[in-house]
């Protein structure tokens, strides 16, 4: 999976927010209504199942998978697409219809997300059947235990996707993605620089206005707050070491050290030292570089007027 596939879904994801629209089991059959031959559908919510018995057919838009017991199909709102027993044959599953607030569709058919995937154990079963029994209840939990069992749903989905390269457009990877890929790397490239949006933009040769909205677009947050969240990222994962103290981290992420020390505490709720102090305290950490922790901040480039550098062992630096 490449560096901007992956950044771009952890992204979106941990944005996600998912809201039932319903849940239940079903059964077609080739001769009732609703069996074989129907026209495609489109609904507005996203619709996952898991096949339980029979075999039979998914087909959205261009694409056509098999289904039978332990395959799950997750189909996009607003795709037309079919769902039909083999000849013959019934076709049983659970589902729910959940609508999701993560971004624009056309980035999740562009990104080309597998249609099905087989599900080993029974674990998915127990989550639908979960949130088919809570869908019926009107407790305070209700909504909290639902929605905690979708995202689990979309978690068992994402780990058992086939391998990576082939949920991604095969050959060249399209303009937008091509876009992308080249502004991610040359942030990474950049975090001790002083990096503007006018210089990602020319990268892509947009207009630094059409490019915020394009970056928004593609990876859920503003160039702003995506060049910072690396920073922290970065920084994070540079505590962890031993060989790196707080003024060297700042160095290499670009910032003065106390305005570097404001924003780690804005995102962490402590103070680099502190967090150096514990991370020291506890076992190994495998820690990389590329780990994902995606959080909001305020601004694209060090603050300007921010200067000095606190004593580290200062008040500044205990919770």
């Amino acid at each position: 999976m490449t560096t901007s596939y992956f950044t771009i879904m952890m992204n979106h994801l941990e944005q996600m927010q998912v809201e039932l629209a319903a849940a239940a089991e079903s059964a077609l059959d080739d001769a009732e209504p609703g069996g074989r031959g129907v026209r495609p559908e489109v609904c507005d919510c996203t619709r996952l199942l898991l096949v339980t018995e029979g075999e039979g057919t998914v087909r959205v838009e261009d694409r056509e998978e098999r289904l039978e017991p332990g395959v799950c199909t997750i189909i996009l709102a607003g795709a037309p697409h079919t769902i039909e027993p083999s000849p013959g044959r019934k076709l049983a599953f659970k589902w729910c219809h959940f609508r999701a607030k993560y971004g624009d569709r056309d980035l999740y058919k562009m990104l080309r997300l597998p249609l099905t995937v087989r599900l080993s154990g029974d674990e998915a079963g127990r989550l639908l059947d979960k949130i088919i029994r809570h869908s019926a209840m009107d407790e305070l939990t209700s909504r909290l235990r639902i929605k905690a069992s979708v995202l689990e749903l979309i978690c068992l989905y994402l780990e058992s996707m086939p391998d990576p390269k082939e949920t991604e457009i095969a050959g060249e990877p399209s303009q937008e993605m091509a876009k992308i890929q080249a502004v991610l790397r040359y942030i990474d490239e950049h975090l001790a620089d002083n990096i503007t949006v006018e210089e990602l933009a020319r990268l892509v040769y947009l207009h630094p206005n059409y490019f915020i909205v394009f970056f928004k677009g593609m990876m859920g947050c503003s160039p702003i707050q995506y060049v910072n969240q690396r920073r922290m990222e970065t920084a994070r994962n540079l505590l962890l070491q031993p060989e790196c103290n707080v003024s060297d981290v700042a160095n290499r992420i670009g910032m003065k050290i106390y305005y570097f020390s404001r924003m780690f505490k804005t995102h962490t709720g402590m103070t680099p030292s502190r967090y150096r102090k514990l991370a020291a305290s506890l076992p190994a950490n495998a820690g990389d570089e590329t780990a994902a922790a995606r959080d909001g901040s305020a601004a694209l480039s060090p603050d300007p007027e921010a200067s000095g550098a606190p004593d580290e062992s200062g008040p500044e630096d205990r919770l």
